[in-house]
C-alpha cells in the first residue's frame, strides 16, 4: 500500500474522502443512559474528529451540536440544558436540538441575526436503548442498519465499550485476522500445548490452535466481506471459522452458543477508537453466566477513571505507557504474551505498538492476510466511486444487509462450507 492509500484509508475528517463516506452511514453515538435524563447537563462527544455535545431537551428528544458556539466560540459543553434548548453561558445565546437559535437575549429584538444564526446541528434517532447520530449530507438520512444487536432491547444485550488508542482501521483489522488467535490470545496447558484463552464454554475454542496455517475463502457482500478460515483437524474434518465485515466499521466473530458477537470501530478522530462490543441473545434476555464472560473480557488491573474532559472514558489501566503490564514471567509459564488474559488488552498492546496510525507501506503481507487485504480494497473501492462518481457507498439503503453475523462449525472435508454459513438464521 502506498503511503497516499495509507492516508485515504485511515483519515476521517469532514474534508476527507474516507470522512465523507463514514458520514454516508448512521454512526452509533451513546447508549441512551449515557446521554442523561431530561434538561441534564451536556456531554462532550468526539465523533469522526469533530468535538460535539450531546444532551436531552425538555421533550426527552435527544440534540447533537457542534462543541463551539457560533457566536464567540466558547464550549456549550458548559452550557445550561433548560427549557427545550442548550444556553451559551457566555451570553445567553440559546439553541434547540436541530441548531435552531431560540434566544438572542444580547441583541436588539427583531434585528438580523433573530434569523440567520444557527448552530451545527446532527439529526439522532434513539432506537432500543441506543443512540445513533447521522453526519452526512441527505435531507432525508437513511435507514438504519438492522445489525442484530440494535434490534433487541438492553435486557438481551451486553455491551463492553472501551478506547483504542491508534487509528479505527489498525483497530478494525485485528478482527478479521484468524490467524494470530493461536499465538496472541493461547495460554499454555500443563502438557505444553497452547490453547484459546477466552471463552471458556466454547466448545470450539481450541481448534485456532490445533492447525496454525489457516486457509482463507474471502468473498465480497452486500455490504461488506465474509471471510472463511478453514483449518484441518486431521481427522477428515475441518474446523470453519467465518467472520463478517459490514460497512463501515462493523465486524463479528463467531458466536458462542445462543450469544451473538460483535463490534463497531467508531472512530474519535484518526489517532483514536471507541470500540463498542456488543454481546447479545435475539430471542431472550441474558443470563448471568452470559453477563459473566462480558465482564471476564475486562482487563483484571480494571478501566482509569473519567479524566474529565468527557473524552477519557473507557481506558484501560494497562496502556503504553506502562508496557500493557507485561509480565515476562507469566510469558513463560502460563500465557503466549505475558499479559492480561484480557482479548481487548492483548490486542490493544500489538495494534498501538504500531503507532497511532500504522505505516502500511512497510509490511510484508502474507495469504493469511487476504481478508485484510479485501476489506482495505473494499473501504478504498467505496471511497473513491463515491468521491469519483458519487455513488453511494454499499449497505447505505440496505439494511437488511447488515443481518448477518460470525459463525463456526466442523464440516466433513468437502463440505458445502458457504451453504452453512448462509443457513444461519438472520
Amino acid at each position: 500500500m502506498t503511503p497516499a492509500d495509507n492516508k485515504m484509508l485511515t483519515r476521517v475528517g469532514p474534508a476527507t474522502p474516507m470522512g465523507r463516506l463514514l458520514r454516508c452511514y448512521w454512526l452509533p453515538l451513546m447508549e441512551s443512559p449515557d446521554v442523561g435524563p431530561p434538561e441534564g447537563p451536556p456531554q462532550r462527544v468526539r465523533l469522526l474528529g469533530e468535538s460535539l455535545v450531546a444532551f436531552r431537551d425538555s421533550a426527552g428528544r435527544v440534540g447533537l451540536l457542534e462543541e463551539r458556539c457560533p457566536h464567540r466560540g466558547a464550549s456549550l459543553y458548559f452550557g445550561r440544558n433548560e427549557e427545550g434548548g442548550v444556553r451559551c453561558v457566555y451570553h445567553g445565546w440559546k439553541f434547540g436540538g436541530d441548531g435552531t437559535c431560540l434566544d438572542l437575549p444580547t441583541e436588539p429584538a427583531g434585528g438580523p441575526l433573530e434569523r440567520g444564526v444557527r448552530a451545527r446541528a446532527y439529526e439522532c434517532r434513539e432506537v432500543n436503548g441506543v443512540v445513533w447520530a447521522y453526519l452526512g449530507p441527505r435531507s432525508d438520512p437513511p435507514p438504519l442498519p438492522e445489525l442484530g444487536w440494535t434490534l433487541v432491547p438492553p435486557t438481551h444485550r451486553g455491551s463492553l465499550k472501551y478506547q483504542r488508542e491508534c487509528n479505527w482501521v489498525q483497530a478494525l483489522e485485528g478482527d478479521v485476522d484468524t490467524a494470530h488467535l493461536g499465538f496472541l490470545h493461547a495460554r499454555f496447558r500443563s502438557d505444553g500445548r497452547r490453547e484459546v484463552s477466552f471463552h471458556e464454554g466454547d466448545r470450539l475454542r481450541d481448534e485456532a490452535t490445533r492447525d496454525t496455517r489457516p486457509v482463507l475463502h474471502v468473498l465480497d457482500t452486500p455490504a461488506g466481506v465474509m471471510i472463511g478460515a478453514r483449518r484441518d483437524r486431521g481427522d477428515g474434518s475441518r474446523y470453519w471459522r467465518v467472520t463478517r465485515f459490514l460497512m463501515p466499521f462493523y465486524t463479528s466473530v463467531p458466536s458462542i452458543g445462543t450469544q451473538r458477537r460483535a463490534k463497531a470501530w467508531v472512530p474519535i478522530d484518526d489517532e483514536r477508537t471507541m470500540v463498542w462490543e456488543p454481546n447479545w441473545n435475539p430471542s431472550a434476555p441474558l443470563s448471568d453466566e452470559e453477563r459473566l464472560v462480558e465482564k471476564a473480557r475486562v482487563p483484571a488491573s480494571g478501566m482509569r477513571p473519567d479524566d474529565g474532559t468527557g473524552y477519557g472514558r473507557g481506558r484501560f489501566v494497562a496502556s503504553r505507557e506502562n508496557d500493557y503490564l507485561i509480565d515476562r514471567s507469566r510469558q513463560r509459564a502460563s500465557n503466549y504474551s505475558g499479559l492480561e488474559e484480557s482479548p481487548p488488552l492483548q490486542d490493544a498492546a500489538v495494534q498501538e505498538s504500531m503507532g497511532k496510525i500504522a505505516d502500511r507501506s512497510r509490511e510484508r503481507l502474507g495469504s493469511s492476510d487476504a481478508g485484510i487485504l479485501r476489506v482495505r480494497a473494499r473501504l478504498l473501492d467505496a471511497a473513491l466511486r463515491l468521491e469519483r462518481d458519487g455513488i453511494e457507498p454499499p449497505g447505505v439503503v440496505d439494511p437488511a444487509a447488515y443481518r448477518r453475523y460470525g459463525s463456526q462449525f466442523v464440516l466433513p472435508e468437502g463440505s458445502d462450507w458457504l451453504g452453512a454459513a448462509e443457513a444461519q438464521a438472520p
